[in-house]
């Protein structure tokens, strides 16, 4: 009976000691790191009909479902839900370029008008390592300086790199 409580003891501890390895993070230097981050924000549109909760549900699924290079897919409105924050991130710049081409020329482009409804652009923000064959890709997407804001202004990408940091993976 000894023995058994004694085995039943270390399985326990084993058990403890492996799960405590699987959160374990890995600290990834920003010089290593290849995640891109893009903020796009919207102002929502005068008498639009906005159910924000139901859209990103839709979306957020959708993006699960199809794109895997998708690291997450965040909205976020202001209190007088004017204006919402699209957060996007990807595990490297060929995620964005693919989930981009859906919505140009790909399954996503029908589905264009249906934002056009509801939102109008205000300003985009890249954040990581960005090729120049992405900015060339938004050029000739148009999708750099091809739309107006709110205020009648062309649209700029606005690209930032890191000057350093990490990020727990």
């Amino acid at each position: 009976m000894k023995n058994i409580y004694i085995l039943l003891l270390l399985l326990s501890t084993l058990s403890c000691t492996n799960n405590q390895t699987n959160i374990e993070s890995v600290i990834v230097s920003d010089s290593e790191n290849e995640d891109l981050i893009v903020l796009v924000e919207w102002s929502i549109n005068e008498g639009a009909e906005v159910n924000l909760e139901e859209w990103n549900d839709a979306w957020s699924k959708m993006i699960v479902e199809t794109e895997p290079l998708t690291t997450s897919w965040r909205f976020f409105i202001n209190e007088d839900k004017s204006r919402v924050t699209m957060y996007e991130s990807y595990s490297n710049w060929r995620g964005l370029m693919h989930h981009d081409k859906r919505i140009t020329e790909g399954d996503l482009k029908d589905r264009l008008p249906e934002v056009f409804a509801r939102y109008k652009f205000e300003g985009v923000t890249v954040l990581g390592p960005v090729t120049d064959e992405l900015k060339q890709f938004f050029i000739d997407i148009g999708f750099d300086k091809a739309m107006n804001n709110s205020e009648g202004n062309l649209i700029e990408f606005d690209y930032r790199t890191s000057i350093g940091g990490y990020t727990k993976k």
